[in-house]
């Protein structure tokens, strides 16, 4: 009987745990008293921190350290690992047989009632990497400018080095199509997405910054023998305490596909585009615009893909201000060498 209470407090402690890290997260963000823009961001802060309190902490009780899923994924840019939870303990639904145009409509079907969450913690490989190179190798050495240039346009990508996340939504899984097997994730999701932070990166300088971004946001994958097909529709709010960032609004998307088997108009198909646009909260004016292109070339039937990603990201003079402002690039190049397995 002890022992049998003692395996249930230690579920107990296992399912409330990643909860009990993302509110301790939230709680450093604190509501003291500060003066200017950071009452208001702060305001905000509080406000869906005692909604997600509400929203969470209570369903959290029933949960089951059984039927809780968890999942990870690695990538150079952006590595992560993720625990998903349905609110009445079902599992996923499985949709069968649908086309690319098919899974967006059945995603946004009754898309406006969560049913499932997931806590995920992220961490981003190749930006930390630039800083480490930043500090490490070029700093000091009389090629600097250009060694500063080529770090940073291979390893530019999230603006922070790790985030905490925490999604509230629906989620699918995807069959495969009769007579064949699936890879990877394969599983849909749209809803509404709270991610928090306490670092920035700017030009391979890493900046303490308690920021917190709020989105609505459709993301998925679908991965078979033939073709691997993922995507991303994302739009929110970001906010900084940091008083030299710029609070932002932002819409993005992202689409990338590979045909494993190959056609006679290949080359048009295995590509991946990506776009964002920033626009500060307080004039609406561009702040930052992202545009990446990938290329993928898929080898040994697809058990490992060799990428290459093309782009610029242009920033208007208001993202900084004050001393983060000094000396920024309007233009910054892009080249992303990577490999998925």
């Amino acid at each position: 009987m002890l022992q049998s209470q003692g395996n249930d407090a230690k579920c107990e402690v296992a399912q409330r745990l990643p909860v009990f890290i993302f509110i301790t997260m939230l709680n450093g963000y604190g509501c003291g008293k500060i003066e200017g823009k950071l009452v208001e961001v702060l305001m905000k802060l509080c406000y869906i921190k005692l909604l997600f309190l509400f929203i969470l902490f209570v369903p959290i009780q029933a949960f089951s350290a059984d039927e809780i899923m968890f999942e990870y994924e690695l990538d150079a840019y952006y590595s992560n690992i993720s625990w998903t939870k349905g609110f009445h303990n079902q599992e996923i639904p499985l949709v069968e047989n649908l086309k690319e145009l098919d899974i967006y409509k059945q995603i946004l079907k009754n898309s406006l009632q969560p049913d499932f969450i997931v806590f995920e913690a992220s961490i981003n490989p190749m930006p930390i990497l630039g800083v480490y190179l930043k500090d490490t190798w070029y700093a000091g050495k009389d090629s600097q400018k250009i060694d500063a240039q080529l770090v940073q346009a291979v390893t530019t990508g999230f603006e922070e080095p790790y985030a905490l996340s925490l999604f509230a939504g629906r989620v699918l899984r995807f069959a495969p199509p009769e007579g064949m097997s699936t890879r990877g994730d394969n599983k849909g999701y749209i809803g509404y997405l709270l991610s928090v932070g306490t670092q920035h990166i700017q030009r391979n300088t890493l900046i303490t910054d308690r920021w917190m971004e709020v989105e609505w946001k459709i993301k998925g994958q679908r991965e078979t023998a033939a073709q691997y097909l993922s995507w991303s529709f994302r739009g929110g709010a970001k906010f900084h305490q940091h008083p030299e960032i710029s609070d932002s609004f932002m819409l993005g998307l992202r689409r990338d596909r590979i045909d494993y088997q190959k056609s006679e108009d290949t080359f048009l198909r295995d590509i991946g585009i990506e776009y964002q646009l920033d626009v500060l909260q307080s004039s609406f004016a561009p702040s930052r615009q992202t545009l990446i292109v990938d290329k993928h070339w898929p080898m040994h039937q697809g058990k490992l893909t060799f990428s290459l990603g093309f782009g610029v990201v242009w920033q208007g003079a208001d993202r900084y201000l004050g001393d983060l402002a000094k000396g920024y690039d309007k233009w910054t190049l892009v080249l992303r060498p990577n490999l998925k397995f």
